[in-house]
């Protein structure tokens, strides 16, 4: 009796021993290792070497691929792969003799299989444990979210831009390795509001086209997240970024839009809110009334909310869009009105704690009540509002404010205005402040 591999005895001299040295010899003729052969395969290196020494036959949904790369025939593989002697095989001390034409009925064999198979599952169960994402992470990463956003109400956009930009990274690498089915919700949740932040910060500092890709990419993160309340807020976002863009008929789009994905909390306020402003610079006095009336009912059912910060839309900040619609209306009645709403929006700001108040939208409101003054010819008045702004250094300006304080120049610049000494001064302090655009500080 010869001696073959792996512990098996054979009687004779041909049969399967002859059929696999055929297997390694085809498989050696193709320029493969057994460790080259299993890599490309995506198996054990030694399953290559069990499959060679005849104690172990490849799964059927295999042969297919190790056929073609041996360069081989589907039957040519099986021929190789196929007994027709008589095997004593050593078992335990045990020898067995079994008569067969396939490897793949000796129970012996049945068993390696089954173990083979197992340990593909755990290798695979390992890689998606190994992805995993401790709970831990996922309550730091929210935390910190939720003090960015809450942080972002009252806090200069330099004290807050690059801690953003590093979590959002890390985000997204975990995104990128992660297999967990739940996990990846939460997470894509957490890249769609870091996106949402950093497109915020963008719009601020007036780049609006990097403001619109950010915001593009949260809407595709939140919808991954299936989190509707999300993408309801990003096309909020979307129609302020259009909105100060120039693109007024996009800024009515995205807000009637987002409002099919959220039906309460604040942001079903917020949607028609941007919806009115939008219409009333669109010269759509009617449309504009009429989403505001909806903004107001809307408020009445917000409720209680989860959020926090720039993803909410508090009573204040309602009242100062409001403020800026009627005051875009213009008509007769529209003004006092504007002047209210605005006027009651510095109350309630003024009644809130330091981390709730809005800079931007105490000094939008300053501008607005202002901007009435003037449409009123009392220049006093205006001048009286124009210093809580003129002296907001550069770092808590926004693109928004510059702007709204430029068109207020560009109308003291008219012929009413043009001899007055005291409307001079106040053109040259205006064009001294929107000569100094937001911007982020030196790293």
């Amino acid at each position: 009796m010869a001696t073959g591999y792996g512990g098996m005895s054979r009687n004779g001299g041909g049969g399967v021993g002859r059929r696999r040295d055929e297997l390694a010899a085809r498989r050696e003729a193709m320029g493969f290792t057994q460790e080259s052969l299993a890599i490309r395969l995506g198996v054990e290196l030694s399953t290559v070497g069990r499959w060679e020494r005849g104690t172990l036959i490849p799964q059927p949904w295999r042969r297919h691929r190790i056929a073609e790369l041996l360069n081989v025939s589907l039957e040519q593989l099986n021929e190789f792969l196929t007994a027709t002697d008589d095997t004593v095989v050593d078992i335990g001390g045990v020898q067995a003799t079994a008569t067969h034409t396939t490897i793949k009925t000796t129970p012996w064999l049945d068993r390696a299989l089954v173990l083979d198979d197992a340990r593909d599952a755990a290798r695979f169960a390992r890689q998606v444990d190994a992805s995993r994402v401790s709970s831990t992470t996922l309550e730091r990463i929210t935390i910190e979210i939720r003090r960015f956003a809450s942080d972002y109400v009252s806090q200069p956009l330099s004290e807050l831009f690059v801690d953003i930009r590093e979590l959002r990274a890390e985000v997204f690498r975990l995104v990128q390795g992660n297999r967990s089915p739940v996990q990846m919700r939460e997470l894509y949740l957490s890249a769609s509001r870091l996106s949402g932040l950093q497109a915020h910060i963008c719009l601020d500092l007036g780049h609006y086209r990097a403001a619109q890709t950010q915001a593009h990419t949260s809407f595709i993160c939140a919808e991954l997240a299936g989190h509707n309340g999300m993408l309801a807020w990003v096309h909020g976002l979307q129609s302020l970024i259009a909105f100060w863009d120039g693109q007024l008929l996009d800024a009515v789009e995205f807000a009637r839009d987002g409002a099919r994905y959220c039906s309460h909390g604040s942001i079903a306020a917020r949607l028609p809110s941007l919806e009115a402003r939008a219409s009333a610079s669109r010269g759509d006095k009617r449309s504009a009334l009429a989403a505001l009336t909806r903004a107001r009912q809307a408020r009445t059912f917000a409720g209680t909310e989860d959020d926090v910060g720039v993803f909410t839309f508090p009573e204040a900040k309602q009242a100062v869009y409001a403020g800026t619609t009627l005051l875009t209306v213009g008509d007769e009645d529209s003004i006092p009105n504007a002047v209210q709403e605005s006027s009651h929006a510095l109350s309630l700001y003024e009644a809130a704690t330091p981390a709730d108040r809005s800079s931007g939208d105490i000094l939008a409101a300053r501008l607005d009540i202002g901007r009435a003054y003037l449409m009123q010819s009392d220049v006093d008045g205006l001048a009286d509002q124009l210093r809580f702004v003129l002296d907001v250094p550069q770092v808590r300006r926004t693109a928004s404010i510059v702007k709204r304080a430029a068109s207020i120049g560009e109308a003291l610049a008219g012929p009413r205005y043009s001899d007055s000494p005291q409307t001079r001064r106040l053109r040259d302090e205006i064009a001294s402040f929107c000569a100094s655009p937001p911007a982020l500080p030196p790293a």
